[in-house]
């Protein structure tokens, strides 16, 4: 596991166990990966440090603040 700026990246069973009690939003990975220049423009004004795990079936974005949850939820509602 590394940290890329305000992104962790890395076996995603260490991540997953590193950013359990973190603030979680579930999509599907078609909506993620076609929105995802949208989500990386986004990601650029985290304040904390954020994370995606493909799970195959759907995709967790984690937040470590709840501000950036926030932000994340009014940018993109449309697509939650």
């Amino acid at each position: 596991m590394k940290q890329l700026g305000k992104r962790l990246t890395g076996d995603p069973v260490r991540i997953e166990r590193y950013t359990t009690d973190w603030l979680t939003v579930r999509m599907h990975p078609t909506t993620f990966y076609r929105r995802l220049d949208e989500f990386l423009e986004g990601f650029n004004s985290v304040k904390g440090l954020y994370t995606d795990i493909d799970c195959g079936q759907f995709i967790l974005i984690r937040f470590s603040e709840k501000e950036d949850l926030t932000a994340f939820h009014r940018r993109h509602h449309a697509y939650l």
